[in-house]
């Protein structure tokens, strides 16, 4: 039976370097199931997270011969995935789940430093701001969706209106509410992160 030749991570990375294929394929099953666990915690999308850590790796595969790293290759790629789900996030941050998410949040994460509680506070009054700004049937059906959790269906038959109607006031309140977190998203992405892990 042949030994299995078991290698440190920075002989990986130094046989990476010098575009060694099989060190990079050793690197990536090595790691990947780690770092797919923690971008789908926070993602809450297994796609997502896939797609993210891929990203993770071709950087490094792109970037092998130019590539230092002087802490642990393991830190190195938590902080590479971490990084990537706050941009993720931040760019995303208005989609549904993580509106639902950010709501959660607000109701039952209490930051350990006041930096972070100011930033919930500011999340706090930008959205309820951008809430109270909107016409009365549009609040109506967002607060029916996000804090009733009824379907589009459901709100469409409680107000009498049609499937679509609800379905444009919902894109028209989350704009309204992205534009208003708009300049604060990467504190506020940083935020949920926190608190999803």
């Amino acid at each position: 039976m042949e030994a299995t030749l078991v290698h440190t991570d920075e002989t990986l990375l130094s046989l990476i370097a010098d575009g060694d294929k099989a060190a990079f394929t050793m690197l990536y099953r090595r790691y990947w199931q780690l770092l797919f666990t923690t971008a789908a915690r926070a993602l809450r999308s297994k796609t997502d997270a896939a797609d993210l850590v891929q990203d993770v790796f071709l950087s490094i595969w792109n970037r092998r011969d130019e590539l230092s790293i002087t802490s642990s290759l393991a830190a190195y790629l938590q902080t590479s995935v971490r990084y990537r789900v706050i941009k993720y996030v931040e760019k995303n941050i208005t989609r549904r789940d993580y509106l639902i998410l950010l709501t959660e949040m607000l109701v039952s994460y209490q930051p350990p430093d006041v930096e972070s509680q100011l930033h919930i506070k500011e999340l706090q009054t930008a959205i309820q701001s951008a809430v109270d700004q909107m016409p009365h049937k549009m609040r109506e059906v967002y607060q029916l969706s996000r804090q009733h959790h009824l379907s589009h269906k459901e709100i469409a038959e409680r107000l009498g209106i049609s499937d679509e109607t609800v379905k444009k006031h919902i894109q028209h309140a989350l704009l309204l509410i992205k534009t208003a977190i708009g300049q604060n998203a990467p504190a506020f992405a940083v935020l949920l992160i926190q608190w999803l892990w």
